[in-house]
């Protein structure tokens, strides 16, 4: 067995996890009879879990030397969590338990996409060659679920997928290798964590990557919303989900080839822009069709960001902290944004129109290449890293 088989099973079944909860769960909520705002309070929900548990789970597993371990606690809370929360009506009972599911769900992807960076370091290959599988996963539940709930009654029914795939990741967790980075046997504390905040240029970096990725969550959470107004079915989420994925797993196949040709910041930028084009021209869809026509650059502005951005963050932070800056990128990545677009997301949706929200988070991808374009002239890794060496010596 490939020694990364075991992160490559676990990746597939994770983005398959995480596609019933972004994509379906909201059906699910709007099925139980709450409102376009009470929808977007739960959403938000999640998100706003993360912010706690993001950091915590990245900090802890620098602390103990083991994302494994750390994995291993979120998926048992993940599966007893989901459990509860799709036998409840209750709008209270569901927040409550809406953020015990999330406060697991969270970290088990910035950790698990941090010990594929570590992986890919170690045994010379491209990040991308191992995170596609988690997208392959993403995609392909992207298109089983639907026709699965379709045969079994109906999104009601998404505990079914919920559960047995909880379970295959619990034991594909058994099998993790935790990866040893440099300078691994220095202590990490609380205080260290903290001055990665005193790190300017990797907080800005952050600050831009909310703006551009306010668009990629609330796509995440009100596309099959989006789609369903359109006249689109429970079959045509899955297909477009699938599309999108489609193009993400072709991105990060190709990454070997394709991520040495420009420097880091290049592709973001490039990545971002692609964000706008692609928000604002779905502003603008008539029909479900159309929608999946732009879910075609999904590939083209994920694939390419998340890759990039990661690959960046590791070059500023320092090597015993990286789980910790990781997962800070992945809070903001996931957390931050998606709490943001699913408050703003449900208000606008009620307000106005949702084709309102895809003009908003277009425009504002657009300003945060704007400002990423303004940060790459002022910032430069090179610099970055003398400085780290000169408070190491």
């Amino acid at each position: 067995m490939s020694t990364t088989a075991p992160l490559k099973s676990f990746l597939f079944f994770l983005q398959a996890i995480g596609f019933i909860c972004t994509s379906y769960l909201p059906l699910y909520l709007f099925h139980k009879g709450f409102s376009a705002s009470q929808v977007g309070i739960l959403l938000a929900i999640g998100p706003f879990a993360s912010l706690i548990s993001e950091p915590m789970g990245g900090f802890l597993s620098d602390k103990i030397k083991s994302i494994k371990k750390v994995l291993l606690i979120c998926i048992i809370g993940m599966l007893v969590s989901g459990i509860i929360l799709f036998q409840l009506d209750h709008f209270a009972a569901i927040a409550l338990v809406i953020y015990c599911l999330f406060f697991f769900l969270a970290p088990s992807g910035g950790l698990s996409d941090s010990l594929s960076q570590k992986t890919a370091d170690q045994t010379n290959v491209s990040f991308g060659s191992i995170r596609l599988w988690g997208s392959l996963g993403f995609g392909i539940a992207s298109i089983t679920i639907g026709y699965l709930l379709a045969y079994i009654g109906g999104v009601e029914n998404v505990v079914v997928p919920f559960v047995l795939f909880c379970v295959i990741v619990l034991v594909a967790c058994l099998f993790l290798k935790d990866i040893k980075v440099t300078d691994s046997s220095a202590k990490v504390n609380v205080k260290d964590a903290f001055l990665l905040f005193k790190n300017i240029p990797f907080v800005l970096f952050l600050v831009i990557v909310l703006f551009i990725t306010l668009g990629h969550r609330a796509n995440d959470l009100y596309l099959s919303i989006f789609i369903k107004e359109l006249g689109g079915g429970e079959t045509t989420i899955g297909w477009a989900f699938f599309w999108g994925v489609s193009t993400e797993v072709l991105v990060f196949f190709t990454s070997g080839l394709w991520y040495r040709k420009f420097k880091d910041l290049t592709f973001i930028i490039i990545a971002a822009v692609l964000y706008g084009v692609r928000f604002i021209g779905m502003s603008f869809a008539t029909s479900p069709v159309e929608l999946l026509f732009y879910q075609l650059l999904h590939g083209f502005t994920f694939g390419i960001f998340f890759t990039v951005a990661l690959s960046y963050v590791t070059k500023i932070i320092p090597a015993q902290l990286q789980s910790t800056g990781h997962v800070l990128l992945i809070s903001v990545f996931f957390g931050y944004s998606g709490m943001i677009s699913a408050l703003l997301g449900g208000k606008l949706i009620e307000s106005y129109s949702i084709s309102s929200l895809y003009l908003l988070i277009g425009s504002t991808a657009l300003f945060g290449a704007l400002l990423l374009t303004v940060y790459k002239m002022f910032v430069k890794v090179e610099e970055i890293n003398v400085i780290q060496v000169k408070k190491a010596v």
